[in-house]
């Protein structure tokens, strides 16, 4: 895995964890406008804020995480813009070498694809950096693997992605978890996936907020005294 931290104008970074000795990729979003409005709401609530920051802001960035978004994303297109996308990401992945280049985050993913989260134009291009940076990996696996389709790899994952409306349980059997000779998901990490799905999955167009969650009880969608409990 290439290890670059990115760091974003308004706070939002990429960076690096070890989690039981394995270093795994992080974004952590920043609080857009709506969101600090919303915080402002749950500041005197420590379980709600603790459980919005978790469900927001931090991301394992891995295949699952971006193509699930992605594929929210997808759904959210006319056939038109979704064909414009994948030109996009094809012309970014031509673009990809052996080595990070910080113009291609700095100027051609911030200029491309920023404008498909209208209002988090910068947290957009950082989500789609964990796409460039996913594409380097393979690069550098190719170097060492010439069978390898390296960057292609990722490519074609957005491809069938974006063409095919997969469910979660479709991508995380793309990314390769289902449990060997057996005929389900393995339990345990499937939940986890489930926790790391997009700020932007079921929110729709509503600034990121879950309306299953966090919105519902700061926005009265229930009776406070089953949240704002002693």
């Amino acid at each position: 895995m290439v290890k670059q931290d990115v760091k974003f104008s308004d706070g939002t970074r990429i960076f690096y964890e070890e989690e039981n000795g394995i270093l795994h990729r992080f974004i952590e979003y920043a609080y857009s406008p709506q969101e600090k409005q919303l915080l402002l709401k749950i500041k005197d609530n420590p379980f709600l804020k603790e459980r919005f920051d978790k469900r927001v802001r931090k991301h394992k960035a891995t295949k699952y995480y971006y193509l699930l978004v992605l594929n929210n994303l997808g759904h959210r297109l006319d056939e038109g813009q979704n064909d414009i996308l994948h030109d996009e990401l094809e012309e970014l992945c031509e673009k990809v070498g052996t080595e990070y280049d910080s113009k291609i985050v700095n100027e051609d993913i911030l200029h491309t694809f920023g404008k498909y989260w209208p209002g988090n134009e910068i947290q957009c291009a950082a989500f789609f950096t964990t796409i460039y940076l996913a594409m380097l990996d393979m690069e550098k696996k190719k170097l060492h693997n010439p069978t390898c389709k390296g960057k292609y790899m990722v490519l074609a994952d957005c491809d069938i992605v974006l063409q095919f409306g997969l469910t979660s349980e479709d991508i995380a059997f793309m990314s390769g978890k289902r449990k060997t000779n057996a005929s389900y998901y393995d339990e345990d990490y499937y939940e986890d996936l489930m926790a790391e799905e997009s700020r932007y999955i079921k929110y729709e167009d509503n600034y990121g907020f879950d309306y299953d969650d966090t919105i519902a009880d700061v926005f009265d969608g229930f009776p406070e005294a089953e949240w704002n409990t002693d």
